[in-house]
């Protein structure tokens, strides 16, 4: 599973990064939603803008560069956030932030049927 949050959760994201989901239940601590996902056993968190649920393909590389293939089986947008600033993780706390949208002249037909029609996480 990887959830995609946006720039208002990301002390959130530090937090449980930093933290073993042994020791600690990190949905109560961070005031997370599980959500079930549909193909994978690891949970959606509704907060995220998106969720791609996916399954590992490859993990030969996993021991010497701790490196997954992995394929996207399903993917999930909360459709309500509108314009979010997503996050993406750098390493070691630093994070990317979404920037500035750009929109250009395309012949591809919207693929709603990927994301789903109008949906939200699903609970």
């Amino acid at each position: 599973m990887i959830n995609i949050p946006t720039v208002d959760m990301a002390k959130k994201v530090v937090g449980c990064e930093n933290r073993s989901w042994r020791k600690v239940d990190k949905f109560k601590k961070y005031n997370l939603t599980p959500v079930s996902a549909s193909c994978v056993k690891a949970p959606l968190i509704d907060e995220c803008y998106a969720s791609l649920e996916c399954k590992i393909i490859d993990g030969k590389l996993v021991a010497k560069y701790n490196f997954f293939i992995l394929e996207v089986v399903t993917a999930w947008i909360n459709r309500a956030q509108k314009n979010p600033q997503t996050i993406h993780h750098q390493g070691k706390g630093t994070f990317r932030v979404d920037g500035e949208t750009i929109k250009l002249p395309s012949k591809m037909k919207q693929a709603d049927h990927w994301w789903g029609k109008d949906e939200t996480f699903l609970h």
